[in-house]
């Protein structure tokens, strides 16, 4: 019993599939801190000797009680949030295992573990009890902008005990009218006595009951858009009275051991984060890690599923043999292996390009076109991997439903859960139509920076030169041809582009992750079989939706002119 040790695709990439020795040693800056490891090997040990520990935590201790978390959900006595008694039990046992803080910097409490080693740990967590996963995420995610931007004394006095466990947190981005819109941010915050004061209301904070609050704030009067905004540090309490008021929790479907909180602010007291109206850029860097931690969350999710359903399958016997020996079962089932091992690829790919950049950034010497080149593949893929990580994990999680039959809308069987929680992967952090807008236009703007890449391709992929490879290079030809087409469409604004983005990403979705997975078929029959039926079923999808696109049906931007 051990999520880490029982997935042989995880201790594939963990082994083999990830390349430490490119971020590892920029991490630990040529391995020069006495109370760090001293070579790449003894850091792997380390890395491995945790993970194994977590693994067995999550499967014995954490898997069995998700469902009882789910159950209790979140309460409010007394305007206080109430966690789940299971959940933190859950989170104790991770502080008496030390790894509240993993990537965090040393000196500020935490193990400078890279994002990759991470990575694993997320995804086990997200396997177990993906409740358990976004509380773990929350005592870490707002201690790195704190790391990150803020001054050595803010340093000091939050992420040391952000990285304990001792308190958690959260980032107060979303407000009612303004979700993915940041420009329209009206939470406003003024300087008073060498403090700021906060005003406005946040809404849809993940863990907004925690004891520190990043909070996106205008600090600019009369600015407008991305202009003017700032991160702030809002403490929960400020000298033993609320600091900011919580409102009740929303009652969900999904996630329901996790407190999404409505935080009203009536001038809260604050410190400002980082430079004076550097907020945008600031909260677009946590942004984007946010959006590939949804994709680590949803394999974690897509994993459970698809064991819970192949297990179920195995044992469930219909017309005198188990339905997994049923054609079409079969069909789903191996269907749902590929789609989880395409996810993993694609979600391990970014966080080592992630780590690279990190790593880099952090030694301060990094070549200039390297960096760019990183920053572009990341920039890239971003919200490919989120889109994928959501929308395929979504139809996992429906699929392992439809295997257990009647018996998949029976509380009484984790896939129902699953499912629940899978519906929220495509909302937060940026919709998927959000996430293919930005896609969209990153694609052609780059595109038309040179426009003859339009003819030449502006996608390319790497891909071994075998028929497996051709492939992959034919999912890259399907979505430049279907990029090319839109580019080139007359209206306002790229309108016809914009009606067809969510397709076009779902096009270079598909094709980014055949190519990770594609990378690794040579390592075994299994990564081959994977990756050849991946591509193969990949391919005839993706035309589908360059046929839609190329058929030119204008009846939708016709219908919003009348």
């Amino acid at each position: 019993m051990n999520f880490f040790t029982d997935n042989d695709d995880l201790q594939f990439h963990f082994q083999q599939g990830v390349a430490w020795d490119r971020f590892v040693p920029l991490w630990e800056e040529g391995f020069r801190f006495e109370d760090g490891p001293r070579a790449l090997g003894e850091a792997r040990e380390i890395y491995d000797e945790t993970l194994r520990e977590v693994g067995q935590y999550a499967a014995r201790e954490i898997a069995p009680h998700a469902r009882e978390i789910d159950e209790q959900g979140v309460g409010f006595v007394d305007g206080l949030v109430i966690h789940p008694p299971a959940l933190l039990r859950n989170i104790e046992g991770l502080k008496k295992l030390g790894v509240m803080g993993v990537n965090l910097p040393r000196d500020l409490g935490g193990s400078n573990f890279p994002m990759t080693a991470g990575t694993f740990m997320a995804e086990v967590l997200s396997r177990a009890c993906t409740n358990t996963f976004l509380f773990y995420v929350f005592h870490q995610a707002p201690a790195v902008p704190i790391a990150r931007f803020g001054t050595r004394e803010q340093r000091e006095r939050w992420v040391p005990r952000l990285a304990s466990g001792e308190i958690s947190g959260s980032v107060a981005m979303t407000e009612p009218d303004a979700g993915s819109d940041v420009g329209n941010v009206s939470t406003t915050a003024v300087p008073e006595d060498g403090h700021w004061r906060i005003t406005g209301r946040k809404q849809f904070i993940t863990n907004g009951c925690g004891d520190v609050s990043v909070v996106l704030a205008r600090t600019e009067p009369g600015s407008k858009g991305l202009e003017g905004l700032s991160l702030l540090v809002a403490p929960r309490m400020e000298n033993g009275r609320d600091n900011f008021r919580v409102a009740k929790p929303e009652k969900k479907m999904v996630i329901r051991g996790s407190a999404t909180c409505e935080l009203s602010f009536e001038g809260s007291c604050a410190e400002l984060l980082g430079p004076r109206g550097a907020g945008f850029s600031e909260i677009l860097t946590f942004m984007n890690e946010a959006r590939i931690a949804v994709a680590i969350q949803g394999l974690g999710i897509a994993e459970a599923a698809w064991r819970a359903a192949r297990a179920y399958a195995e044992r469930r016997v219909q017309m005198g043999r188990p339905i997994a020996r049923h054609e079409m079962v079969a069909d789903m089932l191996l269907d749902m292996e590929t789609e989880v091992a395409a996810l993993r690829a694609l979600v391990y790919r970014c966080v080592q390009l992630q780590d690279r950049i990190l790593g880099l950034e952090r030694g301060k010497s990094a070549n200039a076109r390297e960096l760019a080149a990183l920053k572009r593949a990341l920039r890239d893929r971003t919200p490919l991997l989120k889109w994928f990580g959501s929308e395929r994990t979504l139809w996992v999680t429906r699929t392992a439903v439809q295997v257990h039959g009647g018996y998949g809308v029976v509380q009484d069987y984790d896939v129902e859960r699953h499912y629940r929680d899978a519906l929220i992967l495509p909302i937060y952090e940026g919709t998927s139509q959000i996430q293919a807008l930005m896609s969209l236009k990153d694609q052609a703007r780059w595109a038309m920076e040179r426009p003859w890449r339009l003819l030449t391709g502006a996608v390319s992929v790497e891909a071994p030169a075998d028929v497996l490879g051709d492939g992959v290079r034919d999912l890259a030809a399907e979505y430049n041809r279907a990029l090319r087409y839109v580019v080139r469409r007359r209206g306002p604004e790229l309108a016809f582009a914009r009606l067809h983005a969510e397709r076009l990403t779902a096009m270079l979705a598909y094709t980014r992750a055949a190519e990770a997975l594609a990378a690794q078929a040579s390592a075994s029959a299994r990564h081959r079989r994977l990756a050849e039926r991946f591509v193969t079923r990949a391919l005839p999808l993706v035309r589908m939706q360059g046929d839609v696109i190329r058929s030119g049906d204008l009846s939708t931007l016709e219908s919003l002119q009348s």
